[in-house]
């Protein structure tokens, strides 16, 4: 039994299943991955546990384990009991940065910093997915978990170090990530949230292969593929000019 029907938990269900294991995955939310990429196309893309014969419970909570020696089954808040020999819980993150306080660097849901990195303390900057940065695409802070965010914002960080304050910040580079899952891969870039519309611009949503346009105000504002790294590739390429 998976616990969480985000990327990590998808990911984890995605794996149990190629070994030949009996895999169901348990999501409060009623739509899987609404979050990061709103309830329709969240919708498309969890459809891909079931595509493979992956149970998914949706809307619905957990209460507890129960169990002697070792875990037998998960309790459902709605009184269900789904049998299990292993359990992997994916929730979600909160950044540990309890060390911080009273440092002077201000926190709000991590490290609270710029568009640049930099803290509220002159000279320290921060990255990686306790780093809270500004992001004039969206007016508001934002922490990026992704493993791209902790590769390229160093640079940023570091050119802020170097320019003493004389800098003028830039907007950080849109959010991007990747996930394998079922032998399909999903790639994904920009902000969901807050677009008004999204549309399928190649391939088919029931084939499990397409690319999905997101617009607010007619603006594109992120661009989602499944089995589509070609074209998801050059659409990435576009996005930054298109977002700025």
């Amino acid at each position: 039994v998976v616990i969480g029907g985000g990327f990590v938990g998808a990911e984890v269900a995605s794996t149990a299943y190629a070994l030949g294991l009996d895999v169901t995955v348990i999501e409060a939310a009623p739509t899987p991955l609404a979050g990061p990429l709103g309830e329709a196309m969240g919708a498309v893309v969890s459809a891909l546990h079931a595509d493979h014969g992956v149970r998914l419970l949706c809307g619905v909570g957990v209460k507890g384990l129960s169990g002697e020696r070792q875990v037998e089954a998960v309790l459902l808040e709605d009184g269900r009991s789904v049998p299990a020999d292993t359990v992997v819980v994916g929730v979600g993150a909160r950044p540990c940065v309890e060390w911080l306080e009273g440092s002077g660097v201000v926190l709000d849901n991590g490290v609270k910093c710029g568009a640049d990195g930099r803290t509220s303390v002159a000279g320290v900057v921060a990255v990686g997915d306790c780093a809270n940065w500004y992001d004039p695409h969206t007016g508001g802070h934002r922490r990026v978990e992704h493993w791209t965010g902790a590769l390229e914002r160093p640079d940023t960080a570091v050119a802020t170090l170097l320019a003493h304050g004389a800098r003028e910040p830039g907007a950080p580079r849109p959010p991007y990530f990747w996930s394998d899952q079922y032998g399909v891969k999903i790639q994904f870039v920009g902000h969901a949230a807050g677009a008004d519309s999204v549309t399928v611009e190649e391939g088919s949503t029931d084939d499990r292969s397409f690319l999905a346009v997101y617009r607010r105000d007619g603006r594109q504002v992120a661009v989602l593929g499944m089995n589509q790294p070609r074209l998801f590739t050059r659409a990435r390429k576009q996005f930054g000019t298109a977002a700025s």
